[in-house]
């Protein structure tokens, strides 16, 4: 997709979709129910050019045309795009450094851009620490060096919130109370396998970025499981917006990730119908009675240059050995600070 902004928002949306979307909503997925809500392709490379101009009419023709085949009940599209208007202008004057520390201009940037992703299905309040937008925030803002500020004042705001609405609602009854001992910091460690492995990932758009993180998650905690790109992104990523192949293209030509070696491990995720078929096609005599063991060892034993071809082409892929140690940090540490994420969506945004 070229990135060439014109006058027009609406024109250049559509331009950025480059024909991917919906026939009816052509900005929308094509794969998904227009009612979801779901973004054809990853926008952040426009909206973060809408942010850098301070271009609220902008972003908010992007939170209406995503939001439009869903809009809600019981208002006009002339009063949606009012209120898209006031949440975009919210959105780009946002004065992050309130409760943000150490952020410079791209981190901030890339922030605004991950509050306009967001704002297509969340609203910044104390029900957002309900869902997983506090994983896709503390993917895409990994690499850089932040501070929460005036912690207590979040955490009394978070705690308050709690309180209240656990005397109505059995759910938040069951939430404990937040400590402000109890926030990690946001700032990653200073590790140079984790650096190395961040100085690649700000090179990302934000949504390939999530799909890296989302891949680095799974390959430094089950290593023993390859999987294809494609199936290692998580549905909060897909959801912001994501064009699979090209985001798995970008990932691939980091280096980060590499081509899988482990057939044993691949072999581990097919079911045993999957292996009956396989053998059948490659013409390999089978007996159904046969256990998933002794069909993956017949396999690996008469096809294994086909399985591997197969793997090849499936795209299946394993962590670079030089990045091993710097995915089990990154894992780590963006699992350690979803709870900081939490609180400032709900409390601190000042949208």
């Amino acid at each position: 997709m070229t990135l060439m902004l014109s006058p027009s928002p609406a024109s250049d949306l559509v331009g950025f979709a480059a024909g991917q979307g919906h026939p009816d909503y052509p900005c929308l997925s094509r794969t998904h129910a227009p009612a979801s809500c779901v973004p054809c392709a990853d926008f952040s490379p426009w909206l973060a050019e809408r942010m850098r101009r301070r271009d609220v009419d902008g972003v908010a023709e992007y939170l209406f045309r995503i939001r439009e085949a869903n809009p809600g009940l019981g208002e006009s599209p002339e009063q949606l795009r009012a209120n898209y208007a006031e949440l975009a202008k919210g959105m780009v004057n946002a004065t992050l450094d309130r409760y943000l520390g150490g952020g410079d201009e791209a981190a901030f940037l890339d922030l605004r851009v991950t509050l306009a992703l967001l704002a297509v299905h969340e609203g910044f309040s104390g029900f957002i620490m309900t869902g997983e937008a506090a994983d896709f925030v503390a993917s895409v803002m990994a690499p850089y060096a932040l501070a929460i500020c005036d912690v207590g004042n979040l955490v009394d705001e978070r705690n308050r919130f709690v309180r209240e609405m656990a005397k109505e609602m059995s759910y938040w009854a069951a939430w404990p109370v937040l400590t402000v001992e109890s926030l990690p910091p946001l700032e990653p460690r200073d590790s140079p396998e984790l650096r190395r492995l961040l100085d690649m990932l700000r090179t990302l758009p934000l949504g390939a970025r999530a799909h890296a993180v989302d891949a680095f998650r799974h390959l430094s905690a089950h290593p023993q499981v390859p999987k294809t790109l494609a199936g290692l992104s998580r549905y909060e990523t897909r959801k912001r917006g994501l064009d699979l192949a090209e985001s798995s293209r970008l990932i691939l030509a980091t280096g980060m990730v590499v081509p899988a070696s482990d057939l044993d491990g691949w072999l581990g995720t097919w079911t045993r119908r999957d292996l009956l078929g396989f053998l059948a096609q490659s013409g390999v005599g089978a007996r159904n009675s046969w256990g998933k063991e002794r069909l993956a060892e017949v396999a690996k034993t008469e096809c294994a240059e086909l399985l591997r071809t197969r793997m090849e082409a499936a795209g299946v892929v394993e962590l670079a050995p030089e990045h091993v140690e710097g995915a089990r940090q990154l894992r780590q540490h963006v699992e350690a600070v979803r709870e900081c994420w939490r609180v400032w969506l709900a409390f601190g945004t000042g949208v």
